[in-house]
């Protein structure tokens, strides 16, 4: 006796055939995705110019810091960059005037806030610049703590130049 072996038949309906079709094509395009040479852009190097201000310092305190302090962040350790200028103003408050219902400007006796400008080589990734040292965190209105030689400070990043001296 004869032994009977079906022979093999595919059989595709639309569904099938639709399903295969898709399955076929997204692992042509994952394929191509990964096989693809990489174009690596590399941000450019610049140079970036920010100001920090180191808000009610006691007087005479601000002539600590000197152009050419080299400025390191103290949580993370990481080179801020090199101070470039100094200038010192009347430490200043807002109160609140009751007779006339605003706000003044009042200066605060015996401080004085010191404003550091500090140039830094960094990368500009368009959403974020990060400094040569890796330091990520450099925005406006985000708040510094330095040190320098001799001296710690705190304070708001309250300006930032980029391209510094172009």
């Amino acid at each position: 006796m004869e032994q009977k072996t079906p022979k093999f038949r595919l059989r595709l309906n639309l569904f099938d055939a639709l399903v295969l079709i898709a399955a076929l094509a997204a692992a042509a395009v994952m394929g191509w995705l990964a096989l693809r040479p990489q174009e690596t852009e590399t941000p450019a190097a610049r140079t970036v110019e920010y100001t920090v201000v180191f808000q009610r310092v006691p007087e005479g305190n601000g002539a600590l810091v000197q152009p050419g302090d080299q400025i390191t962040d103290t949580v993370r350790n990481y080179a801020m960059g090199t101070v470039t200028s100094v200038r010192t103003e009347p430490a200043v408050y807002q109160a609140l005037n009751q007779e006339e219902g605003c706000y003044q400007d009042s200066v605060v006796a015996g401080y004085e806030d010191v404003y550091v400008t500090i140039e830094s080589a960094c990368t500009d990734r368009g959403d974020a610049l990060i400094l040569s040292s890796g330091y990520d965190d450099l925005r406006v209105g985000h708040t510094a703590y330095m040190r320098g030689p001799g001296y710690l400070g705190v304070g708001p990043i309250v300006e930032i130049v980029r391209e510094a001296g172009a």
